[in-house]
């Protein structure tokens, strides 16, 4: 089995394509796309008709598609600084796109064959909220893996693309498509093939791309804070790295 995970596209068109024209090379299985379609970009519709144009592609649910859908601005929430870009971005969505979104699953599991599967969710395993990121102690990660045995374990969330074995599982981050955050602006994708007796294989690969126009149209967008995006575009680093979000 042979998967091509990507995620964390939030609205960002141009990326995406260059990553799915790299990810047409492989012929992979499957196509695994970890969450946070929309929000945080200027293309939510464009980015949602091209994944559903896709073949052999297993969308999931990530918390910020989740915050679109549940109009989570209109409720008590803790971060409303984020209810102007969930109110715009379903905005602008038609129903039948918000009704893709609201249908599809917040985790899966592939089975490569039996007793050994992947496990697959947006942040961490039952919260879409959570996160994995890298500067975890191993301790740190299984508290938060809350005794999930899966071998294999794919999620995006943390905005930079790693491969981490943490006892007899193996950790991949797929993320990000479009937005990064460990110091390389290149969208990421991540090829995980299982090659028997246990033995997951993931490679992760960058894509160069002119992303001036898309940080431009970040900026002169609809799009809330459309500047942060455009900085994080444009250098690979989160807007406010004094305050991470992970």
């Amino acid at each position: 089995m042979k998967l091509a995970l990507y995620g964390d596209i939030h609205a960002q068109l141009t990326p995406l394509e260059v990553v799915l024209a790299e990810v047409d090379k492989h012929n992979a299985d499957w196509e695994v796309v970890l969450g946070d379609h929309v929000m945080g970009g200027p293309e939510p519709g464009e980015v949602i008709d091209a994944l559903r144009a896709r073949k052999n592609c297993l969308p999931i649910l990530g918390n910020f598609d989740r915050w679109v859908i549940d109009k989570v601005d209109e409720q008590d929430n803790p971060f409303p600084g984020r209810n102007e870009a969930s109110r715009t971005t379903r905005e602008h969505l038609n129903e039948d796109q918000l009704d893709w979104l609201r249908g599809l699953p917040h985790e899966i599991t592939l089975t490569a064959e039996p007793g050994h599967d992947v496990h697959i969710f947006h942040a961490a395993p039952g919260d879409d909220e959570g996160a994995l990121p890298l500067r975890l102690t191993d301790d740190e990660i299984l508290e938060r893996l809350k005794g999930d045995k899966a071998e294999c374990l794919a999620f995006g969330q943390v905005h930079g693309p790693y491969v981490r074995q943490v006892g007899n599982q193996t950790l991949v981050c797929g993320a990000s498509a479009a937005v990064n955050w460990d110091g390389d602006n290149r969208p990421a994708y991540v090829l995980l093939e299982y090659k028997g007796d246990g033995n997951w294989e993931a490679e992760i690969h960058r894509v160069a791309y002119d992303f001036e126009p898309q940080a431009l149209k970040n900026e002169n967008s609809w799009v809330p804070n459309g500047e942060r995006q455009a900085v994080t575009i444009r250098t690979g680093e989160y807007w406010n790295p004094a305050h991470m979000p992970h």
